[in-house]
């Protein structure tokens, strides 16, 4: 079953699926558009599917891609300062909400457990909920920058 945190793969890269979003009958996925930018390419391989990104949103970080294969919707609510995790398939990092609008979330990471390459789209999680998927890190100050899940949830396309 497909779920936020998921490994894909674009090209000769790859990143995290954020969140995963009812769209009509089915679902679709969410991720960071850089990562597809990057790779110059907007197919992807997500568990033993093949997904084509069939939105960019017009103002944010993000692309949508169909979900053919069992998926389990994400519960997307506002974040709160506070404790969090950036949850994937490999690893929890625990972090630190530190800012929140309504369209970004900054977050205080810890100098010993830092994401890295193939950790873009990492959802941020509090009380077992998504509130945002990561978008970027400032190594030097150990902070990183989450799109909200407010965001999300707006930029979708509509059914």
């Amino acid at each position: 079953m497909l779920k936020a945190g998921d490994f894909f793969l674009c090209g000769n890269s790859g990143g995290v699926m954020g969140a995963v979003i009812p769209h009509g009958k089915g679902y679709m996925g969410v991720a960071p558009a850089h990562i597809f930018r990057l790779a110059g390419t907007s197919q992807l391989r997500i568990g033993n599917q093949k997904a084509k990104v069939s939105h960019f949103a017009p103002t944010a970080d993000l692309a949508y891609f169909p979900l053919l294969a069992a998926s389990q919707p994400s519960v997307l609510e506002k974040p709160n300062l506070g404790e969090a995790s950036l949850e994937n398939i490999a690893r929890k990092m625990d972090c630190m909400v530190s800012d929140v609008s309504w369209s970004v979330v900054y977050i205080v990471l810890q100098p010993r457990n830092l994401p890295g390459p193939g950790d873009s789209g990492t959802p941020l999680i509090q009380e077992g909920k998504v509130k945002g998927m990561l978008l970027s890190i400032n190594l030097g100050t150990c902070r990183g920058i989450v799109v909200s899940s407010e965001i999300i949830k707006s930029e979708a396309p509509t059914q």
